[in-house]
């Protein structure tokens, strides 16, 4: 199982809307995570609106090509769009930067 970590950046203003949106994750984007192959996924979050998302999934191309295709994961991304600090107008969700694994202790 691969792991991963990830960085985006949200409005701080927004956080706690971005929050109860989480919390209140539609049960249909959940599923589709799961089949993607989304494990142990996390979200922190940071007082200037870094989001770190730390998950694991054993072929995550596979499952993100396979996401990208379903009517919830559009949805999903173009309801969130409205929390996201990027520098490309014309990209739906976040500007996700991927970050190298440096370490890991079992």
């Amino acid at each position: 199982m691969a792991r991963y970590g990830q960085v985006w950046r949200i409005k701080p203003e927004l956080k706690n809307q971005y929050k109860k949106d989480h919390s209140e994750i539609w049960p249909d984007m959940a599923e589709a995570l799961k089949k993607a192959g989304y494990k142990n996924y996390s979200i922190y979050f940071r007082k200037d609106g870094t989001c770190f998302a730390y998950f694991e999934n054993d072929d995550l191309d596979k499952g993100n090509a396979w996401i990208a295709t379903t009517e919830v994961w559009n949805r999903w991304q173009k309801a969130m769009d409205k929390y996201f600090v990027k520098s490309d107008p014309n990209i739906i969700g976040p500007e996700i930067e991927n970050l190298e694994e440096v370490f890991h202790l079992d």
